[in-house]
């Protein structure tokens, strides 16, 4: 049986387009990538077009699912993230960012969540030969540009609805993994170590904080292959989430990409990965192992938290909400 809009009693989207909240979203985030590029660009970076599809994607996607097809006899991906691809680019630019559209099959547990989409953009930087720290000042400088900018340019919608939005002081805290996971079992989330923080306990420490912060020092096995051990502690991982303040919870994930061969296909192999479908990416390790980093930032989250909206529907043209259907 088909499902039309009708049946689901929901207002068609081409009609919500023109209210004037959405209509102002989407003008703020014109703004947003409009002086993304330039501010980019200021910091010397190259704009690249990403992939859409291809034979391996970013399985580290906390439960959700990639979509998959048959590309002429042959199982692609479509890209949940660019983050394998990124690291090839950087043998060709040193700095490189891209708008990339990703494709997350969501549970539908987050069905009525506030901030996941199953289709969403990313502004994706990797940079050659920088450490996480120098993703991060790099990242802050960036928003500390990008919030001013929107302000002087989207005063008027800003003063309608989100009064109190500020440009937050730079640099932005850094809270421990560690410290994470103590104050969660002092709050009454019960985390096992080494696991990826769970969403609640990452919202509710967004609720308390009146700034952007960053969670660093994840142990080791805890993300995906492509992370770096530290050389200076090898129970940490080199990786890092940015969290908004509020209550607007994750803004970006990141860190180091690991380059020895031997240790990826250790944890491929424990986390039950198809390495054929890597034989490319592994090739190129093996070839040059360029040292790099990076992070993904989402371009709704980064619209919603700036606009001050209480769900994500309204800060992109059209939204893919987790078992829903929609154009």
């Amino acid at each position: 049986m088909v499902t039309t809009q009708e049946t689901r009693n929901e207002k068609p989207r081409y009609m919500e387009i023109m209210e004037e909240d959405v209509q102002a979203a989407l003008t703020v985030q014109h703004v947003i990538l409009l002086e993304s590029r330039k501010i980019l660009d200021d910091l010397g970076f190259v704009e690249v077009l990403a992939p859409v599809i291809g034979p391996a994607s970013d399985p580290g996607i906390r439960g959700a699912k990639r979509a998959s097809f048959d590309y002429y006899g042959e199982q692609y991906k479509v890209m949940s993230s660019i983050i394998l691809y990124k690291q090839a680019l950087v043998r060709t630019f040193k700095n490189v960012y891209a708008f990339a559209p990703n494709v997350r099959l969501e549970p539908l547990s987050n069905a009525n969540s506030d901030r996941h989409l199953c289709e969403f953009y990313q502004i994706d930087l990797e940079m050659r030969e920088k450490t996480m720290y120098d993703v991060m000042e790099v990242t802050e400088l960036f928003l500390d540009r990008l919030f001013y900018k929107v302000k002087l340019f989207c005063g008027n919608i800003l003063e309608k609805y989100n009064k109190e939005f500020a440009v937050p002081r730079i640099p932005f805290p850094r809270i421990p993994y560690s410290k994470v996971f103590v104050i969660a079992n002092s709050l009454g989330f019960p985390m096992t170590f080494g696991e990826e923080i769970p969403a609640e306990v990452e919202m509710e420490l967004s609720k308390q904080s009146t700034r952007p912060f960053w969670i660093v020092d994840y142990p080791t096995g805890s993300r995906g292959f492509y992370y770096k051990e530290n050389p200076e502690d090898s129970s940490k991982l080199l990786s890092m989430d940015l969290i908004y303040p509020y209550g607007f919870g994750e803004a970006s994930s990141g860190g180091e990409r690991e380059t020895n061969v031997n240790r990826i296909l250790r944890l491929m192999k424990e986390s039950g990965e198809k390495i054929e479908e890597y034989s490319w990416y592994l090739e190129m390790l093996r070839t040059d192992g360029k040292k790099s980093a990076g992070l993904g930032l989402g371009v709704e989250r980064l619209t919603r938290f700036v606009m001050g909206f209480e769900t994500i529907d309204k800060s992109t043209a059209f939204p893919k909400k987790p078992g829903k259907f929609s154009i």
